[in-house]
């Protein structure tokens, strides 16, 4: 790589948005570039989460409603349906990886009654959910996919960037400037290169290089413990996810090669200061925490599970290994409202946050969008309320 090297486009950060973002760009014409940190590949993330395409977003759809209005909530619901469906009809084909994903059941569960009376308006309010026997669950009218390799995933995406022709820049960006006439990004390693364009898809660099987004960009600190047991009982049931205790539990279980695999991320409540506002990938987690959130899922998720399963001997007869364990992060803005759109001043500058544990099916749409932004200038499918200027007005203190 040489100095100012220039490129159409540079994309910080190599997740699920940016390199699909990348590659529907690519297939545009254009000149893509793809930076990220060294000693990572694109999406490593990915590696790191519940490895689901979700068909809504993590919160309930009346939390949205709540704070921001219908307009808005039921956007952000829709936002998300899209993106299942640009996934798996586009992205997928795109990086010929289809066998590896499965179709399935996807359910919120309310674990006290507020929960419960919650999911029963979003219900109401048309949000996508279906009643079921149990009145303290509700099926997602729309199904979730579930990824049964997700090295394999990885690994097709990579081979995807490469037989496209994307410039893959394993050094993090460090600085970034925007001009009238073009974008210059510092890299770790002292080089620069320079853009038309720089879309910033990595939430937790954003505010590194845009000091102003630091007040705006909240990071929030999760877990995943990844389980599995041998499925002696040969108990047969169809994939499924689902999201309980207001979001703060999500789970994936599906069965695969004789083995039962169960990923559970969260309860984030039971993290030191909940895991709101605090990078905890950089703090040492004293082992009595993990402990504690393994107990709770034992006493606590396995149930849930075993009632979606229909089998509520499931966990008796053969013990249950878990895997991993691990603490992830990820930043949402302050208002718990998505950006999309401009970041910058001029123009050049384009972004995308925010989007809490629907990163797959979020990432889909956000990159369509984005790809819409740059070509067009404008896009339809954008709502104006996601727009990062909202949070620089005289309400906010920046």
């Amino acid at each position: 790589m040489t100095k100012n090297q220039f490129f159409d486009v540079i994309i910080v950060g190599a997740g699920a948005f940016s390199c699909f973002s990348a590659l529907l760009l690519k297939q545009k014409g254009m000149n893509v570039a793809l930076v990220y940190s060294e000693n990572t590949s694109p999406m490593d993330s990915f590696l790191q989460s519940l490895n689901t395409c979700w068909p809504s977003l993590n919160d309930p759809p009346t939390r949205a409603e709540v704070a921001h209005g219908h307009d808005v909530a039921f956007y952000l619901h829709e936002f998300c349906i899209k993106g299942l469906t640009y996934f798996k009809e586009t992205l997928l084909p795109l990086i010929e990886d289809q066998e590896n994903w499965v179709r399935a059941d996807c359910f919120r569960i309310g674990m006290k009654d507020f929960e419960v009376e919650e999911l029963l308006d979003a219900f109401h309010l048309g949000f996508g959910l279906k009643k079921t026997t149990d009145s303290k669950a509700f099926k997602e009218e729309k199904s979730s996919l579930i990824c049964l390799n997700r090295k394999i995933f990885q690994e097709n995406i990579i081979k995807s960037l490469i037989k496209n022709n994307v410039t893959l820049i394993p050094y993090e960006a460090i600085k970034l400037e925007e001009r009238q006439s073009k974008c210059i990004i510092e890299l770790k390693n002292n080089s620069i290169i320079e853009s038309e364009i720089v879309v910033l898809g990595s939430s937790l660099n954003i505010s590194k290089i845009i000091p102003k987004f630091q007040s705006i960009l909240i990071p929030m600190s999760d877990c995943l413990f990844e389980y599995e047991l041998d499925n002696l009982e040969k108990v047969q049931f169809h994939p499924f996810n689902f999201r309980a205790s207001n979001g703060h539990i999500c789970a994936s279980v599906f069965h695969h090669k004789d083995k039962i695999k169960i990923k559970l991320s969260g309860p984030r409540f039971l993290l030191p200061g909940a895991g709101a506002g605090l990078d905890l990938t950089k703090k040492e987690i004293d082992n009595k925490i993990f402990q504690n959130i393994e107990k709770y899922h034992r006493e606590f998720v396995f149930g849930l599970i075993a009632n979606l399963i229909s089998s509520q001997n499931i966990f008796l007869n053969q013990p249950v290994t878990l895997n991993s364990k691990k603490v992830l992060v990820d930043c949402y803005p302050c208002d718990e409202l998505p950006l999309l759109g401009e970041y910058g001043k001029l123009g050049r500058i384009l972004g995308n946050s925010g989007w809490l544990a629907t990163g797959l099916s979020s990432g889909a749409w956000a990159s369509h969008i984005i790809c819409e932004l740059i070509l067009n200038e404008k896009s339809s499918d954008l709502h104006s309320r996601l727009h990062p200027r909202r949070l620089f007005s005289k309400f906010v203190n920046t």
